[in-house]
């Protein structure tokens, strides 16, 4: 099961490829009672009308809380889509909880591009105060609460590698037939060749960068020249950075980075304050650029060969700034 987990802390932690599995979480999940109320939501996205659990009783409701630069919530939004369109006038309601991890998920303008982008159709609640994830006790990126008619949680999730067991339910609380082959190739999709965690590049977190290096917050040169490749799962960094808090920002005008990772993709949390193309190599070879703008995930390589790769990444953008990395 892939996830991103929040801990009381602050600390988020990426849940290594695992075997999925149903995720309970505590208090009124495992008791059966109804959902609570949505609260704190800012605003509502993709409807004119408030939205709320009262008013959606008499039919199966599928709560998702989400963010939407994390990997792991954009795999599962291709079913979420097609549920809402096949099952929507069979009585499910899909209801999308945004609730952001990092500071630029909390700008409207920001989620509602992502949701323009992909097409998300069902009403999208902005829950950046953490509000409503606080009430229903949620731990991770994607989660995903399943409602009775009578709004009655019938099956919480967590994490990926959910949606048969999720559309097997949905289809049992309308009362259809579960005879056959539910959902489609590639729905829970088979994470378990990879071999590394996300890595996150700012001060909040412990950082994977190379300790040859002298990693530390606050403004540093680096270079390549310090050590050798990097180990698998850690990176290196070359010119004048800033870390900060949730960002690492390149401070001189030109910089780069190399990552050694276990995995087929390569996916950037990144921004830029103008739109700016970075030049990739993966194990020596030129890989097309990326063009990075405005805050989101962007996927530096789409491969499908598992296994240990050297990326490097080549940028002449002063204010390129890095987020995290995750894998496909």
């Amino acid at each position: 099961m892939q996830r991103r987990r929040l801990l009381k802390s602050g600390l988020l932690l990426t849940g290594a490829a695992a075997a999925g599995s149903l995720a309970l979480v505590s208090g009124f999940a495992r008791s059966g009672r109804n959902a609570p109320e949505f609260t704190g939501i800012g605003d509502w996205i993709n409807t004119d009308a408030l939205v709320s659990l009262a008013a959606s009783r008499g039919r199966v409701v599928l709560v998702n809380f989400w963010t939407y630069s994390c990997i792991n919530c954009r795999r599962t939004l291709p079913y979420l889509k097609r549920w809402h369109s096949e099952y929507g006038d069979l009585g499910l309601r899909v209801i999308g909880i945004h609730t952001p991890e990092f500071a630029f998920e909390h700008v409207r303008a920001d989620v509602e591009t992502y949701i323009r982008q992909t097409g998300v159709p069902y009403p999208i609640g902005q829950d950046n105060d953490f509000a409503t994830w606080d009430a229903w006790d949620n731990t991770a990126w994607p989660g995903f609460y399943i409602l009775d008619r009578d709004g009655r949680v019938a099956l919480v999730c967590e994490g990926e590698d959910h949606a048969h067991e999720m559309e097997g339910a949905i289809r049992g609380l309308l009362g259809l037939p579960q005879t056959g082959e539910i959902g489609l190739p590639g729905d829970d999709p088979d994470l378990s060749r990879l071999g590394s965690p996300e890595m996150y590049f700012g001060s909040i977190h412990p950082t994977p960068q190379d300790d040859r290096q002298s990693p530390r917050s606050g403004e540093a040169e680096y270079s390549f020249s310090q050590a050798a490749t990097p180990k698998l799962n850690e990176y290196q960094l070359n010119g004048a950075w800033f870390r900060q808090g949730e960002k690492l920002v390149l401070q001189s005008s030109r910089g780069a980075l190399r990552s050694r990772f276990s995995a087929a993709k390569f996916h950037l949390v990144a921004t830029a304050p103008k739109a700016a193309t970075v030049r990739i190599r993966l194990d020596g070879r030129e890989m097309p650029g990326v063009e990075i703008s405005w805050p989101t995930l962007y996927t530096l390589v789409d491969g499908e060969i598992y296994g240990e790769h050297l990326l490097e990444l080549e940028a002449d953008s002063p204010g390129l700034t890095l987020f995290s990395a995750t894998f496909g």
